[in-house]
Formats: C-alpha cells, sequence, structure tokens
C-alpha cells in the first residue's frame, strides 16, 4: 500500500422523515333508489306512488367501506443523502459497495481475517461480489453499487442516497483505493445524523503483499 487514503463522508441532511401512514375509512355514499311510475289496468288513471324515504334506526351507524391502502413504511424510516469527498493525493476510489443492515450484519471485524468478497473488493476494486454476498441475507435491508461516481480521483465527491429505519439503521460502505494492493476505505456499519462528519483513513485488507507491482494494480498509476 503506497500511502493511506482518505476517505470522508458527510451527511448533509435528510431530504424525507417518513413515518408510518394510515389511510382513513370512509363510507360509501349510497344514491336514492329511483322509482317509476305504476302502471293500473285503468287505462284512464295514472297515479304516481310516492317514493319511500328512508330513515337509519336510532344507534345504528353504517360501517365504513375499507379501501385499500399502500403498505406503511417501517417505523422510523428516514432518507439519508451522504456526500463522498476523495480527500487523498492521487489516489482514486472504485465504484462503492452500500449496504443498510443491522447489528448481525458486518462488512468486517478490525483485526480480522478479510473475508474473500472483501478482498476482491480491496485487490480488484470490484464491489458485486460483496452485493452478491449480503443481499438477501439475515440483518441486511439492501446491499448494491450505486450507478456512477467511480473512478472517484482526488478532490472529486459523489452522492448516495439510503434509507434507514429503526430496524435497520446502520451504513456501510467501502470502495478500494485503486492505486494500491489492497488497501480500501469504508465506514463498517454506522449510525448517520444529520450534519455529521466522518474522516476515515485506508485500510489494508491484508490479502495480497504489498509489493505495488503494476501486474497487481488496477488503476491509472499503472496504466496497461
Amino acid at each position: 500500500m503506497s500511502r493511506p487514503a482518505l476517505f470522508s463522508l458527510l451527511v448533509l441532511f435528510y431530504l424525507v422523515l417518513l413515518s408510518t401512514t394510515t389511510v382513513s375509512a370512509t363510507g360509501k355514499t349510497k344514491k336514492p333508489t329511483k322509482r317509476g311510475t305504476k302502471r293500473t289496468n285503468k287505462p284512464t288513471k295514472v297515479t304516481k306512488k310516492p317514493s319511500r324515504v328512508r330513515t337509519r334506526r336510532p344507534g345504528v351507524t353504517r360501517k365504513p367501506t375499507k379501501r385499500p391502502t399502500s403498505p406503511p413504511a417501517p417505523r422510523g424510516t428516514r432518507r439519508l443523502v451522504l456526500t463522498i469527498i476523495n480527500q487523498a493525493f492521487q489516489q482514486p476510489f472504485s465504484p462503492f459497495f452500500v449496504m443498510v443492515h443491522d447489528e448481525s450484519a458486518r462488512l468486517y471485524v478490525r483485526g480480522g481475517v478479510a473475508s474473500e468478497p472483501l478482498a476482491l473488493l480491496a485487490e480488484d476494486g470490484d464491489p458485486l461480489p460483496l452485493v452478491q454476498a449480503f443481499q438477501g441475507q439475515p440483518g441486511v435491508l439492501k446491499a448494491f453499487t450505486p450507478d456512477g461516481g467511480a473512478p472517484l480521483f482526488g478532490g472529486q465527491s459523489t452522492t448516495i442516497t439510503v434509507e434507514v429505519n429503526d430496524r435497520y439503521p446502520l451504513v456501510t460502505i467501502a470502495s478500494m483505493a485503486i492505486n494500491t494492493n489492497d488497501c480500501f476505505v469504508s465506514i463498517n456499519g454506522a449510525v448517520l445524523n444529520d450534519g455529521m462528519i466522518l474522516d476515515t483513513p485506508g485500510l489494508d485488507a491484508g490479502s495480497e503483499e504489498n509489493n505495488e507491482r503494476c501486474s497487481l494494480i488496477p488503476g491509472p498509476a499503472c496504466p496497461s
């Protein structure tokens, strides 16, 4: 790993604060019944029968009709707009891995062995193995890689939008510093709040020797 990369995460604001919504039911209005004339056997005499006025019995109310409603948003749902700024010197970032989850799902344990999907991100800059490993697993609401925004060069920024809720309050983001052997930058299961700024250094995945050989470095420092 040639030099540590800095990873800055700025939570600008909450776009929307969602809450569980309910739609009140309304009763169905019933149109009055129309009654026509009644013919008698005598052609010379036509009588019009007065319409019956329906009265509601005291103490009896009409049960409102339930209308279909959209499923309510999970409790405590918040939409976060995250701006990632690359503060590294000549160290671009690869496409990002993003995950919303609870405490049971973790990208890595500090000091532990990197998983194979994390090693592939740290060595090759490919986030798809991580998406495939986490999406649909218990404790994970969503795992994805955003469109665009990579490679992200020094001084550039990109924006990612996620939704968290009371059940899945944690956000994980990871990317490779692509002019290295196996350095990656990340936040690992953080609770993000409005106005928060995080500066995190690069981490060594420990999955590849730091020999800085161009045959093992996918970034622009080693053009093909």
